[in-house]
């Protein structure tokens, strides 16, 4: 009771009555919007990319359009309540636009995240002037930890929280999952605070269950931070008033899944600055956890570089894993440093900046109070359906763990190459492969090249995970470390290529190793060498050709291995047998077939027809 009692006198202290009216203005671009923050006669509140909302002591009706007359006269905020114009008829809005409502006091959210309480407090500005790491390279240290992200592990956090049934801000649950939180970063041996914070909501006041504040200490600069967040309260309409649940497995047990995990891994690490791990309660009324927690940081003036919030992150919509970054043109910066960390850890994964305009997340409160924050969202025009609703589980709501991992793994990338690991940049080595060799074509028009290499010598930090062929400086193929052949009196590697009479190409062997290292190997010149075959120099190895599908061979005495490729060199037969026998292809498809065959001292290569 004591320390609520401080806590709640500290909010107290913090609001600045200043008598004037409610009002909104629109501006555009960064110098307009500084016009309005260093404006005397405005005390700015709240701002969007295009709109700031404001206390003004003169009302100027050329600049400015009234909302309430006498600003937070008899209420604690307003509620920008995200809504299309068509349904904003069941809100008493003081003002409203195509896509919000505002309304006096608290304000149920409608359908998804969107509904913003705006207190009477002072916003600030980011600044422009804090420089991000410009990335150019992996740093092997936090690639180490990337590849420690495990889907299991967040799959089992979502589940965690998902068991609860609901987690609506002030129920014991809320408490629950908050003390759990808790737990585990006390755990992983992080300074851990749940700070308590007070909520005037439309389903009532009283205290919310507590934020979750977790400190990993830097060694260098300790006093400077770098923070990752998520909302762990849950919604929806059903729990509120029809006995149904909110699991909130997606909205947002995915985030406290990232935020976790990200714990986990980068508390095995010291870092130059301080990292702060978050999860925010009564989100879902209104961003008031985080609004607490963002206030009370600008309050004691803490050194924020920047914060990365984890908001839906499970819900894959299409084929191919993506990522909306949502923030306001003010915080720029960060968003393009999300951007250069993305092209260089993961050039892959699609990323861009969109604004949304149907709800809102924490990383609002962090930049209302001076500090760059930015949002990645699940696909913005597509992102789970099932959020608020007793059906947003795992495997409805929640269907890519893979994708979850890709976001987890973005924000410790983000927030390492910030805070800078210590110690030495582990020596990375890796061996090329061995015997690196081109069998040459024998046919006229279009033939076989076949690659060959041997294993790379002991002594690598990594283990050989599988070999990428290049042609002419692109990959053609790749074989598994696991996929060793016998050839000519020792295992190794071969690939098949085919290649034209007269062309020539460049080969060599890539060997990737688990720990992210690539050796190349030397590199070849494959020819496509016009040479008399064996049919035309009297000498026939394999006839009748064409034929049904059956073929006498005639190589000579002892064992040969045969195996035979089709024209897009996957192996279709493989067999060990006698230089003097018959080879049936009857259960191919009829088409051109290229044949290898290996004895004990020689090599014979055919190209046969099966008609």
């Amino acid at each position: 009771m004591k320390k609520f009692l401080i806590t709640m006198c500290m909010l107290a202290l913090s609001v600045v009555t200043m008598a004037g009216n409610f009002v909104m203005l629109p501006y555009s671009g960064r110098a307009e919007l500084e016009k309005h923050f260093s404006d005397p006669n405005l005390k700015v509140h709240f701002y969007t990319d295009s709109e700031v909302f404001a206390t003004a002591e003169r009302f100027e009706a050329s600049s400015m359009v009234m909302i309430d007359e006498n600003a937070f006269s008899d209420n604690g905020c307003y509620t920008l309540v995200y809504c299309p114009k068509a349904q904003q008829q069941q809100y008493d809005a003081l003002f409203s636009t195509q896509t919000y409502a505002v309304v006096k006091g608290s304000a149920m959210p409608y359908k998804n995240d969107g509904a913003v309480a705006i207190f009477n407090k002072k916003a600030s500005l980011p600044k422009l002037t804090r420089e991000f790491p410009v990335v150019t390279e992996e740093d092997p240290r936090i690639r180490e930890m990337l590849n420690q992200v495990n889907m299991d592990s967040l799959e089992a956090t979502v589940q965690h929280l998902q068991d609860y049934g609901s987690r609506i801000w002030n129920s014991d649950n809320a408490f629950a999952a908050s003390d759990w939180i808790a737990s585990r970063m006390e755990a992983l041996g992080l300074e851990v605070e749940q700070q308590p914070f007070n909520a005037n909501t439309w389903m009532g006041s009283g205290a919310a269950a507590p934020n979750v504040i977790g400190i990993q200490r830097g060694t260098l600069y300790p006093d400077t931070y770098v923070v990752c967040g998520s909302h762990f309260d849950s919604f929806s309409y059903e729990a509120m008033y029809g006995g149904g649940t909110a699991p909130g497995a997606d909205d947002n047990a995915t985030g406290v899944a990232s935020v976790l995990e990200s714990a986990r891994i980068m508390t095995q690490y010291e870092f130059e600055y301080s990292i702060i791990y978050c999860a925010y309660g009564c989100e879902e009324m209104g961003l008031y956890g985080s609004e607490a927690y963002a206030s009370r940081c600008q309050q004691q003036g803490m050194d924020i570089i920047g914060y990365f919030n984890n908001d839906m992150n499970g819900y894959l919509y299409g084929d191919q894993i993506h990522i909306d970054c949502i923030y306001p043109n003010s915080v720029e910066p960060i968003g393009t440093y999300y951007m250069n960390v993305g092209e260089v850890y993961y050039p892959e994964l699609p990323i861009r900046h969109v604004n949304f305009n149907e709800g809102d997340s924490d990383h609002t409160s962090f930049n209302n109070h001076g500090y760059m924050g930015i949002y990645p969202f699940e696909d913005y025009e597509h992102y789970s359906p099932y959020i608020h609703t007793p059906n947003d589980l795992i495997g409805t709501s929640v269907t890519s763990f893979e994708m979850s991992q890709q976001y987890c793994q973005m924000n410790i990338a983000c927030l390492a190459e910030i805070a800078n690991p210590l110690g030495e940049t582990p020596v990375v080595q890796c061996n090329p492969v061995r015997d690196f060799s081109i069998e040459l074509p024998v046919w006229k028009d279009t033939s076989p090249l076949w690659l060959h290499w041997k294993s790379p010598e002991e002594g690598s930090t990594g283990e050989i995970e599988r070999f990428d062929v290049y042609r002419d400086n692109v990959v053609i193929g790749a074989v598994d470390w696991a996929d060793s052949t016998y050839h000519l009196g020792y295992w190794g590697y071969e690939y098949m290529d085919t290649i034209t009479v007269g062309a020539e190409a460049e080969y060599f062997i890539m060997a990737v190793y688990s720990d992210g290292c690539e050796a190349p190997s030397e590199t070849l010149i494959g020819e496509g060498v016009s040479s008399v075959n064996e049919f035309e120099s009297g000498n026939t190895l394999v006839y009748p050709n064409p034929s049904n599908g059956s073929f006498n061979l005639n190589f000579g005495a002892g064992q040969w291995n045969v195996e035979v490729y089709d024209i897009t060199g996957r192996k279709v037969y493989e067999n060990r047998m006698d230089g003097n026998s018959v080879l049936d292809l009857g259960a191919c498809r009829k088409g051109m077939y290229f044949l290898k065959a290996t004895g004990e001292s020689r090599g014979v290569t055919a190209k046969v027809m099966v008609q």
